[in-house]
């Protein structure tokens, strides 16, 4: 255990105390940590540098001075005391040492750019604001009700939720554009929990020619048929769901089921979608659920997944650990009706 108290006697000093816990005594030893020495201006010089070919580059990007920017890099390679860049004629290359720490000082510079954002939402009045990508078959209503769970002082929590492909969800995390992911496939290097399966059965209008038949339909006649598809739009990634994007004439994607079930019920088509969604137009009669040769609905796993970003105590944890408990009572529930 540290216990650690800034002297102000000594402004770059940190008086730390540690507490061998193997000693029997409990022995105490003083030691003495540096305070950061890099600002956050000059790692975001250095970044310039890299993302915009040179000192000239940056100097345009940032609006100052290219000797202003030389003189900012030269400064932190000597207090790191390594070389980040070298020169080769005009231009400068960034050295292996460089490449070790660029990703690092990036993610640095991000999550204080993010820490500023929530003060600046904090000083607005609203609640932490947390950011949501999800499958688009999973059920809504969890959302709502991992709200309703959350602890008294989330009542002002804020929900950015966007809808996803696979792709999507994986770009979402790796650029920490999500602090909750929902996703059809876990994404390597990020741990995931699964959330629930979700029943997907193929549906159509009931005047569709697909019913002409008096015999189960076959895979093969469905290729010949448009398919209407969930594929959100502002990811361009493939299809949601599980299911691939077919490439014949005259498919349908759309960006949600419920524009899915819309296009539906005017006869086009036919669709794989969740039942619980379909289940009140299918009750109404204004779908049919199709008479499929073999298996006649399938399953989709969906997991939970967290950004690096997100920590324990944190306002996106707490409420991944409600729609964790939301999604384990609806498995439970499901498995009482079975």
């Amino acid at each position: 255990m540290k216990l650690c108290e800034p002297l102000d006697i000594l402004p770059d000093i940190v008086h730390g105390i540690d507490i061998d816990a193997k000693s029997p005594s409990g022995a105490v030893r003083y030691c003495k940590t540096r305070t950061p020495r890099i600002s956050l201006k000059q790692w975001n010089m250095f970044h310039a540098v890299i993302d915009y070919g040179g000192f000239d580059g940056a100097a345009d990007q940032l609006h100052v001075t290219q000797s202003t920017v030389s003189h900012a890099v030269a400064k932190l390679q000597e207090q790191l005391g390594v070389a980040l860049l070298e020169l080769k004629g005009r231009k400068a290359q960034i050295t292996a040492a460089g490449q070790c720490l660029l990703e690092r000082s990036r993610e640095l510079v991000r999550q204080a750019n993010a820490l500023e954002s929530l003060a600046d939402t904090l000083h607005q009045g609203w609640g932490p604001d947390v950011r949501v990508a999800m499958d688009p078959g999973f059920p809504s209503d969890l959302l709502i009700h991992a709200v309703r769970q959350c602890s008294p002082s989330l009542h002002d929590l804020r929900l950015s939720v966007s809808e996803v492909t696979p792709d999507g969800a994986r770009r979402a995390l790796h650029a920490g554009e999500a602090d909750i992911v929902i996703g059809a496939q876990p994404v390597l290097g990020f741990a995931a929990s699964f959330l629930l399966e979700v029943e997907h059965i193929a549906v159509a209008h009931p005047a569709h020619p697909l019913f002409s038949g008096k015999r189960d339909i076959t895979h093969d006649e469905l290729s010949t048929h448009s398919q209407v598809v969930i594929a959100p739009a502002q990811h361009g990634g493939g299809a949601s769901m599980g299911e691939s994007a077919p490439h014949h004439p005259g498919s349908w994607r759309v960006c949600n089921p419920e524009r899915a079930i819309g296009i539906l019920r005017q006869g086009v088509g036919y669709a794989w979608l969740p039942r619980f969604q379909v289940q009140q137009a299918l009750d109404a009669r204004h779908l049919r659920a199709l008479p499929l040769a073999g298996a006649r609905h399938h399953g989709t796993r969906l997991y939970l997944m967290c950004a690096q970003s997100v920590a324990a105590g944190s306002v996106a944890r707490q409420f991944a650990d409600a729609l964790q408990a939301c999604s384990a009572r609806c498995r439970q529930a499901d498995a009482g009706q079975a």
